[in-house]
């Protein structure tokens, strides 16, 4: 199979995989036929891509270290626990629910934990749910995986991830204090909107420091994860040595997942653009152990994804190598025009580092 952007998709294309929402229900099952109808649904509800049927990969398969159940199950813990804000207007009562939401909180993260530290190859998180107004549920579990694969290369302890898996699980708690409109601006936020955006992280450093069971280490994680190295993060302009560990992990998690993802006001940088954002702040606002621990056990391009080369060569990702952003990927054109199926090839990038990916999940010729 493979996974194609909703504009690449065409009538006819078999679904290789059921499309569910981040809800859980299941949209569309396995093995539909597309029409341009059902195209343009998907397209209403803001999906970015599905998986397809494809003869020349019938032997790629995702590999996705959260599937849908425990994704789902991440999602509804955490939007939960954000919409507490929303419907409780007595104190102690919301105070109350936002303990009991929390433990279950907990108890997804050491799930997650598992599944992490039981997948020692080159790790990917490819998500199914797409769609915008579930982005900073999506976000928070997207950047807690990230977190967690660090934290176990870092060798922390047992106390010590479960304290940062569940501070990147709550990082933009705040948020639910910042008004929607400006959340989903679609446009520029001008001065004054981004100064009321910056103070998420104080009301969500003030939220988590009420838990008496919530150690001090996991509310810094929503104060200071927008705090870089040389001071010019906010909201306290901490510099180095200042800033906690988990907060300076947690930076690198969370512009990479900021940045490739797709939202109302731009789409996605590539994988790889994200990664020279990154790189570009190395040890200046990013810790560049923790973004060369990221660069190698993270995959940032999944298998399945169609991709375009530097070369003009176009293919299918195959398998991925034990250098995360340098795949195996099957070659499908060249020369702008597709090749016979008996002369189809795999490309290692990993021995061709002279050709790079400049285009993901692009549309065929």
């Amino acid at each position: 199979m493979k996974a194609v952007t909703i504009d690449a998709l065409r009538p006819g294309d078999q679904l290789a995989k059921p499309i569910i929402d981040a809800h859980g229900r299941i949209l569309l099952q396995k093995e539909v036929i597309f029409t341009q109808k059902l195209i343009n649904r998907l397209k209403d509800f803001n999906f970015r891509y599905v998986y397809i049927e494809d003869s020349l990969a019938e032997d790629i398969v995702p590999q996705n270290i959260i599937d849908e159940q425990l994704r789902v199950e991440a999602i509804s813990k955490i939007r939960q626990t954000f919409k507490i804000f929303d419907q409780y207007n007595d104190k102690k009562h919301k105070q109350y629910m936002l303990e009991r939401s929390v433990e279950d909180v907990q108890k997804t993260v050491n799930e997650i934990i598992d599944v992490v530290n039981n997948h020692d190859e080159i790790l990917s998180i490819m998500s199914d749910i797409f769609m915008f107004d579930d982005y900073l549920y999506n976000h928070s579990v997207n950047v807690t995986v990230y977190t967690l694969v660090l934290a176990r290369e870092l060798n922390f302890s047992e106390r010590q991830i479960e304290e940062i898996g569940i501070g990147a699980m709550l990082h933009d708690i705040g948020k639910m204090h910042v008004p929607k409109s400006i959340i989903d601006k679609p446009g520029k936020l001008s001065d004054m909107e981004f100064e009321v955006v910056k103070e998420h992280t104080t009301y969500g450093y003030e939220i988590l420091k009420r838990f008496e069971n919530i150690p001090q280490a996991i509310a810094n994680c929503a104060y200071q994860h927008h705090e870089r190295l040389d001071g010019s993060g906010y909201p306290l302009g901490l510099k180095e040595p200042n800033i906690h560990e988990y907060a300076k992990i947690m930076a690198v998690s969370d512009v990479f997942d900021a940045v490739t993802s797709n939202r109302v006001y731009r789409n996605a940088f590539l994988p790889h653009e994200g990664l020279e954002i990154l790189y570009s702040g190395s040890g200046t606002q990013y810790s560049k152990e923790y973004i060369e621990l990221f660069r190698k056990h993270i995959s940032i391009y999944p298998n399945g994804s169609y991709v375009a080369l530097s070369d003009g060569r176009k293919g299918i990702i195959a398998s991925q190598t034990k250098v995360p952003d340098r795949p195996i990927i099957r070659i499908l054109e060249e020369q702008a025009h597709e090749i016979q199926t008996s002369q189809v090839y795999d490309l290692n990038l990993a021995s061709n580092p002279s050709v790079v990916i400049t285009e993901c999940n692009t549309t065929p010729s």
